[in-house]
């Protein structure tokens, strides 16, 4: 065990004319690691994009991985529960309340009991689901990997409304946007590079707006709600905030093949094919940028000053947030593509392995 965080700890990236100073040993520290998902027969690089949930009161840590299993895990690491589904599990599940929400590339959202694993109801989409639910007013909101948003009672599991929108000619970039709910409005972006905000009651649309610039792939595969506005990223090569309200545009920085947006204690955080950087909510300003190691995957998170990046087979790249200095590198020897679930210091790290890390942050 002791290699292992010592592995983690001192994997620090190389700088442009010499390298970096080591990190701090302190850095990260492994708490304990479960293998959930091993590789089978076939998989040369196989990924985990579910990533993890973390519940306050019970302190249970539920993840879903590529085989189709939800695991709900203890403070210990010990097991808890299992849940089987169809198909793999892509996106992190919700938890609220007792209940876990997770959404799965067999076309269903299960709801599952969360100190019990027990199945409460499935909602058949039928379109492969591999986003993170949204839940707002008793309702919950998913977007498909076909171009899809559904709205389903929270409780029962009843079909509420859908928006259905016809699929772009041609090939797309692999993935969707998490749909972003508040204030009676339900975002979503898609792959024609369309921003909509529909009427989280009725599903009715409130306003609509052509995001993306001009090109061949105007995906637009992350969004983030924050003060009243709405960030996204579209990979034709553009990260672009509007008012929530009124999709009134406020500002866009073109930045080539933009992936995710995600919003860390008052930075706006996109990560394009090439690097990391850091905007200005007010204005799109840089302020600053780091070259990408890897391959855009999870959404980032932030731990007290680190910032953690996914980058697929270059692990779990951590910043500090202020300057976006590289610190270090997190992997387990599979790489990262999954966002890491936080909770203070502690950090849960899902490895493209199928190993989940429990880690202690600086």
């Amino acid at each position: 065990m002791l290699g292992l965080a010592l592995a983690l700890a001192l994997a620090a990236p190389a700088a442009e004319g010499g390298r970096l100073p080591p990190p701090p040993r302190t850095l990260q520290q492994v708490t304990w690691f479960r293998d959930l998902a091993g590789k089978t027969l076939g998989e040369w690089r196989p990924e985990e994009p579910g990533g993890a949930a973390h519940d306050r009161v019970t302190k249970l840590v539920v993840v879903g991985t590529r085989d189709g299993w939800l695991h709900a895990l203890r403070e210990d690491g010990s097991l808890a529960w299992d849940f089987h589904g169809d198909g793999p599990f892509a996106a992190e599940p919700l938890i609220d309340g007792d209940t876990v929400y997770a959404a799965c590339k067999d076309g269903r959202l299960y709801a599952v009991g969360l100190t019990t694993g027990k199945e409460r109801w499935r909602y058949e989409a039928k379109e492969a689901l591999g986003t993170r639910p949204a839940l707002l007013g008793g309702t919950i909101f998913v977007a498909s990997l076909q171009d899809s948003v559904y709205a389903i009672d929270a409780a029962s599991g009843a079909w509420k409304w859908h928006h259905r929108r016809e699929p772009r000619e041609g090939f797309t970039v692999q993935g969707a946007a998490s749909v972003a709910a508040a204030a009676g409005l339900v975002h979503a972006g898609f792959s024609d590079g369309s921003l909509v905000a529909l009427d989280a009651a009725t599903g009715a649309v409130r306003w609509e707006r052509h995001a993306a610039p001009r090109g061949d792939y105007p995906d637009v595969d992350s969004l983030v709600l924050s003060g009243g506005r709405l960030y996204a990223a579209a990979f034709s090569g553009a990260v672009v905030a509007l008012e929530a309200a009124t999709g009134k545009p406020v500002w866009q920085v073109e930045t080539p093949e933009a992936s995710r947006v995600a919003m860390a204690a008052g930075t706006l955080v996109a990560v394009t094919t090439r690097s990391v950087l850091g905007l200005s909510p007010v204005d799109g300003r840089i302020l600053w940028t780091t070259p990408l190691r890897g391959t855009p995957a999870g959404e980032p998170r932030l731990a007290g000053r680190w910032l953690l990046v996914p980058e697929g087979a270059a692990g779990l790249q951590v910043l500090e947030l202020a300057s976006g200095r590289p610190m270090g590198v997190i992997d387990g020897g599979t790489g990262v593509s999954a966002s890491p679930a936080l909770e203070g210091r502690q950090a849960w790290v899902l490895s493209n392995g199928g190993r989940l890390l429990s880690l202690r942050l600086e």
